[in-house]
């Protein structure tokens, strides 16, 4: 069999859990009420820990807005500490959902309802059934470096997931690669490398804009051969496609086909904003890392996910990984054997001596350190190297959410800024690795005559012993203007609001404060969460639901609001505050 050499293979540190914190990451969780997730298979495979995550709750976007990503990464990125890649992407389908129940979605049809997994609603979904047989039935690349591991034959099989354990309908190949050679449902939106020398190919091989090749068998060749239980090897490349295979009785000659272009803009590509290790926190500007996503004007779907993967890598890894000399030549002989990978130059060692003292790119080598002469005290180290794991890729995906289309007299010019809320109910160490309570964003910029989106989501499912407001395990949110400063602080500023108050504007029977220029029914709207409740029991928003859209809104009026959230605002434990500027046109 031809062996295929790709340029780029992921691989790098042992650390690092990555987690959409905005729009909500659910780090495979659906509505569990305990901190820990029920399963860490249930739709993709995250690597991270399992206290990680929100739970349900679907929001939409319209065309052309501008959404906030947000995201927090443990393991550094953007500094010299390892190689990082973070690759956002989305994908969206009619039978793509968050399912009903935390149980895997079965391999095994029969287990499905009417003998088809694909429209089975009660398990979560995003790839489908035929997606993952052909990962699992494809020949893996056996060009790749996959160090010392035991490798199965098909794409399940990683040198991160050599056992091909099943996550949902994930294919594992693609997911630790990236771009991928095969076609995929995932459409990009933008990389994060640390060496933007690299942002010519990554844009280059974008499925966005470049088919993608596989070979396609007879109609339904692959569904027939799992009912008959034939094991079979689909080809990943044009030589081996061309070759007959037997089907219904008969010799069939596949066909390679090269398609899959989504047809829209190449992702873009930037360097890696800075992250420190072992920190799940904001950068250096005070902030959590983040990107605006502007999302598609002709894509409206109803049922849509996004996609993080955190790609490190090793320093000792030749161009972090990326050098196309770091391939299958360089696998280890046999288990706990070094590896190709020469590393004694780093060290100024000639190759001799580097295999004397155990400097060699393997599974937990033990390093004579100090022995230089003979006679030397012999003091070893091991080094905790697990060679599955020095070199990794983690995920979170979010919740299902919907893509609409703008209303029709909104012009296509017009900018649409999407303001949410993230986090969920607890303190700082019942939350993480999740945040508490914020607006997302936190500071929202716009221009006068631009729209903003004001919309959020929570559960009714969190931990019942979680600290905060109101009703145990509820989310809730509202926003109201702050009271204005009374005091000097020896400067002027024309703001509404101070961030160092903690009570709301005061309203009069005949007025209500300026928030934004809105009407008074909306600021109604946006402290009581009318017209979407009851009333009932509202001093905390007990009665209230999770849920709260207050619809499209134009920008017409200029100025600084600072606005708070009743509720969530304990000053001593946490403070859901936000500010909008409104730039005069």
């Amino acid at each position: 069999m031809r062996l295929v050499v790709l340029a780029y293979v992921l691989v790098g540190c042992c650390l690092g859990d990555v987690y959409l914190q905005g729009p909500r990451g659910s780090n495979n969780r659906l509505n569990e009420q305990g901190r820990e997730r029920n399963n860490g298979n249930r739709l993709f495979d995250s690597q991270n820990n399992n206290r990680g995550g929100y739970n349900q709750g679907n929001l939409y976007y319209y065309t052309g807005s501008t959404l906030t990503l947000e995201w927090t990464n443990q393991h550094s990125c953007g500094n010299v500490n390892n190689h990082c890649e973070l690759v956002f992407q989305y994908m969206c389908g009619d039978m793509v959902r968050d399912g009903t129940t935390t149980n895997t979605i079965p391999e095994r049809l029969s287990k499905c309802d009417k003998y088809e997994c694909n429209t089975d609603m009660e398990y979560g979904m995003h790839e489908d059934w035929d997606y993952y047989q052909e990962c699992d039935h494809r020949v893996r690349n056996k060009g790749l470096y996959t160090a010392d591991q035991k490798m199965k034959e098909h794409a399940t099989s990683t040198r991160q997931n050599n056992n091909a354990n099943r996550r949902g309908y994930e294919c594992a190949e693609e997911r630790d690669y990236y771009p991928y050679w095969h076609p995929t449902p995932w459409r990009d939106i933008v990389v994060f490398t640390n060496d933007v020398k690299r942002c010519d190919y990554y844009q280059a091989e974008s499925q966005n804009v470049i088919n993608k090749g596989y070979c396609q068998y007879p109609e339904n060749y692959l569904r027939y051969k799992y009912i008959e239980g034939i094991s079979v090897d689909l080809a990943n490349n044009k030589e081996d496609c061309e070759q007959e295979v037997s089907h219904g009785g008969k010799a069939v000659k596949p066909t390679w086909i090269e398609t899959g272009s989504h047809n829209v803009p190449a992702p873009e590509c930037l360097p890696s904003p800075w992250s420190r290790d072992n920190h799940h926190g904001n950068n250096m500007d005070g902030f959590m890392n983040s990107y605006n996503w502007t999302i598609p004007e002709d894509w409206v779907e109803e049922k849509c996910v996004i996609r993080l993967r955190y790609n490190i890598t090793a320093g000792e890894l030749p161009d972090g990984g990326f050098d196309p000399a770091i391939n299958a030549s360089l696998n280890a002989e046999k288990d706990d054997a070094p590896t190709g990978i020469e590393i004694a130059d780093i060290y100024g060692l000639d190759k001799e001596e580097a295999v004397a003292r155990g400097y060699q790119f393997q599974q937990d080598p033990v390093l004579h350190i100090f022995k230089f002469n003979e006679g030397d005290a012999e003091i070893k180290l091991e080094i905790n190297i697990n060679t599955n794991q020095f070199g990794r890729t983690f995920e979170d995906r979010s919740h299902v959410f919907e893509i609409r289309k703008r209303p029709d007299d909104i012009s296509a010019s017009a900018k649409i800024h999407n303001l949410n809320v993230r986090g969920k109910r607890g303190n700082i160490v019942q939350t993480y690795p999740g945040v508490e309570y914020d607006f997302q964003p936190n500071r929202l910029e716009a221009n006068e005559g631009d729209y903003v989106h004001i919309q959020w989501t929570g559960a009714d499912s969190n931990p019942q012993n979680n600290a905060g407001q109101g009703r145990a395990g509820t989310d809730r949110n509202n926003m109201l203007v702050l009271r204005e400063r009374t005091w000097d602080n020896g400067f002027v500023e024309d703001a509404h609001g101070c961030f160092a108050c903690n009570y709301p504007e005061v309203w009069t029977k005949n007025t209500s404060p300026n928030f934004l220029g809105l009407a008074r029914e909306d600021i109604m709207a946006l402290a009581f969460l009318t017209p979407t409740q009851n009333w009932g029991d509202m001093d905390e928003l007990d009665d209230a639901g999770t849920y709260f859209d207050l619809g499209l809104r134009k920008l017409t009026t200029s100025g600084i609001w600072r606005y708070l959230c009743t509720r969530n605002n304990n000053f001593t434990n946490r403070s859901q505050k936000g500010e909008i500027r409104v730039i005069s046109a």
